[in-house]
């Protein structure tokens, strides 16, 4: 049986927005020893806690969220119809940040939150893993080993519209692990992201939209666009499996040498989780070229990824930089942060 179009709900649109403010310690951090005036630099998380109330998305994820940040999107976002509905932080690391998701009042309610570190939930969906890092010797033992010292954090929602035909979805955000050196660490975090957000999804698949700071690029050379091998994080997420002869495997990262024991293909987990679809891919046929800015790097290492039944990417794009701004180093004056911010409109059907 399929109702007439008349008996149908109509579909909702859902704007869903990503944004690396760049906590305060990473911000004096950058502009240590840069010439010219700063004076704009005391209200930057004001202007971006501004610049997300301008963009006007249904739901702001938000990584890199210290106090101070905290206090300024709540301030600005509060006045403009938002509610915090999640926040998690690591207290134990010095910036005393982490991710947030704001929500607007009128359209979603919260019915449940799941605030979480990825590597809280390694033993979860690879058991083997705390016997392999209690071990001691080896590169798989190491490898477990520095999985757990990386605090990574994601946070999650279940969200219900406010209109009369109601529909929920999830929408979650997660800051991945920084270092370029350690693509393997990467791929382990966005396994144990995805296969613990198809958890939270349920049996019924809840629509699920990701939107982070993946802290890779989608090529494994750190390019954003092109031909070339994809990297781990963005092959396994965005096609649902990373095999062992990938150049960001752990197996071929970690082999031994001599009497050191490298990782077996039995020491991971077999990387293969549900895929998702990439807004910016499926609505401009590419990721966005930029959304990180810094001495070293200017490429892409923000995503807004989707999957589920019943949701579809209309359009997606950026804060952009003009000319004049191309080859200027972040954050400015024009851009609060280092990163920019990535947005996405889906219709939910």
């Amino acid at each position: 049986y399929h109702p007439l179009p008349s008996q149908r709900s109509p579909p909702m649109r859902v704007s869903v927005l990503s944004y690396n403010i760049l906590h305060s310690a990473g911000a004096a951090r950058l502009l240590r020893g840069r010439q010219g005036s700063h004076g704009w630099s005391k209200d930057r998380l004001h202007r971006a806690a501004e610049l997300v109330a301008r963009l006007a998305p249904t739901v702001a994820c938000l990584q890199e969220v210290d106090p101070a940040a905290e206090e300024a999107l709540s301030r600005v976002l509060g006045d403009g119809g938002y509610e915090l509905a999640a926040l998690h932080r690591n207290q134990e690391l010095p910036p005393k940040d982490g991710c947030a998701i704001f929500v607007r009042r009128a359209q979603l309610e919260v019915e449940r939150s799941h605030c979480f570190r990825l590597r809280d939930t390694a033993e979860r969906h690879f058991p083997a893993s705390a016997r392999i890092r209690s071990e001691g010797a080896g590169l798989a033992a190491a490898l477990w080993r520095e999985l757990q010292e990386k605090l990574s954090i994601a946070v999650a929602l279940e969200l219900k519209t406010t209109c009369a035909a109601s529909k929920r979805l999830c929408v979650a955000t997660s800051h991945l692990f920084w270092d370029p050196r350690y693509p393997d660490l990467k791929l382990l975090q966005a396994f144990l992201l995805a296969q613990e957000l198809e958890t939270l999804a349920g049996p019924s698949c809840l629509p699920t939209v990701l939107a982070g700071d993946l802290n890779s690029t989608p090529l494994a050379d750190g390019r954003s666009s092109g031909e070339g091998e994809l990297s781990g994080v963005y092959a396994l997420l965005t096609q649902g499996a990373v095999d062992t002869s990938h150049s960001h495997h752990p197996v071929l990262l970690r082999r031994g040498a001599g009497i050191l024991k490298g990782v077996l293909p039995k020491d991971v987990p077999e990387l293969r989780v549900s895929p998702f679809r990439s807004a910016f891919c499926d609505t401009g046929g590419q990721e966005a070229q930029v959304t990180n800015v810094s001495k070293d790097f200017q490429g892409c290492l923000d995503y807004i990824l989707y999957r589920g039944p019943g949701l579809q990417a209309l359009a997606a794009g950026t804060a952009p930089l003009l000319p004049e701004q191309a080859d200027s180093l972040l954050p400015s004056e024009d851009h609060p942060s280092d990163h920019l911010p990535v947005w996405a409109e889906f219709e939910l059907h």
